[in-house]
């Protein structure tokens, strides 16, 4: 049995399927690649740039164009980074995607894209608490990237 911290309840992670809403109104399951209880509904935040020929580091920019190091995206809740996405127009050299948290130069994850224009890591077990803003951090290391779009996913826990 597990005892999760949020609801009080004790779950039985030997059956099949968990099922349990927590104060929050929202239902979660036991994740068990993850060890813990996520929600079944996730989020998925964007980054990107509108640029072409991108040869330095940058902040990528939110949805709203700002970029994520002035303001990124707030969570509302504790939550759990399950995926990310990256995609570009051209063939890549080699690119850093670095996901951050409330100003930090530390590196929460790094995905490496290397000669293709294109991943998606969906393994991903990354905890970030209520009230923390996610930022994305590109390093063009060789080459150069084109349109760079990104997409982080997060489940609730």
């Amino acid at each position: 049995m597990l005892r999760d911290n949020i609801t009080g309840i004790n779950i039985d992670t030997t059956s099949s399927v968990n099922l349990v809403q927590n104060g929050d109104g929202i239902i979660l399951f036991y994740d068990t690649s993850r060890n813990k209880m996520l929600s079944i509904t996730r989020e998925t935040m964007s980054f990107g740039l509108n640029h072409r020929n991108i040869m330095n580091h940058r902040w990528l920019q939110t949805v709203s164009k700002i970029p994520s190091n002035i303001l990124g995206y707030k969570v509302p809740r504790n939550a759990t980074i399950t995926s990310i996405t990256i995609q570009t127009e051209n063939l890549v050299s080699y690119a850093k995607f670095n996901i951050r948290t409330n100003g930090s130069l530390t590196n929460l994850h790094t995905t490496n894209l290397v000669t293709d224009n294109k991943i998606i890591q969906d393994n991903l077990n990354y905890n970030i608490n209520k009230g923390d803003y996610l930022q994305l951090f590109m390093s063009v290391i060789s080459g150069n990237v084109d349109y760079p779009l990104t997409n982080i996913e997060i489940a609730w826990r």
